[in-house]
């Protein structure tokens, strides 16, 4: 195994040119400015999340409003998922995949895509869970708060994500 190792090392030094030191890709987000965050925070009661989510609309209007990057609210603080997922909760009102549709675009444009996940505010994962809930000092659960001593990262959180 180190042999294989030593081999590769030698055929990566061997490709670059002497004297130049090795330069990483940019990081998109040491020049970005002007980001688009779509704040969705779905819930149980929405009964048609992406109905009118399309490719050509979602695109005309990256194009009119050119952000360096856009942010898409994947699941907020109540603890739907704004996408159709098997881990978790998703919205019962989702109609589309707005999510796969934003990628496409983005991807398609060429902008970054980050997501916004609300992990330590998890109101449904607490009704799903109870015992994942924060004590406070009263001893009463709080109902939207997920404890750290818990087993909610591992069982939700990062499965996931």
């Amino acid at each position: 195994m180190h042999r294989f190792t030593g081999i590769l090392s030698v055929i990566a030094l061997a490709g670059m040119p002497c004297g130049l030191a090795v330069s990483q890709a940019p990081n998109w987000h040491e020049d970005a400015f002007f980001g688009l965050h779509y704040d969705l925070h779905p819930g149980a009661g929405d009964t048609e999340l992406g109905r009118e989510t399309t490719y050509e609309h979602i695109r005309a209007m990256l194009e009119k409003v050119k952000p360096d990057f856009v942010q898409y609210d994947c699941k907020g603080h109540p603890g739907y998922a704004g996408y159709p997922t098997k881990v978790g909760s998703p919205s019962p009102g989702i109609v589309n995949d707005a999510l796969k549709v934003w990628r496409e675009v983005t991807r398609d444009m060429g902008i970054p895509l980050s997501i916004h996940y609300s992990g330590v505010w998890d109101t449904r994962a607490i009704e799903l869970h109870p015992e994942w809930a924060k004590i406070g000092p009263r001893g009463n659960a709080d109902p939207n708060y997920t404890s750290r001593l818990s087993k909610y990262d591992e069982e939700l959180l990062i499965p996931q994500l």
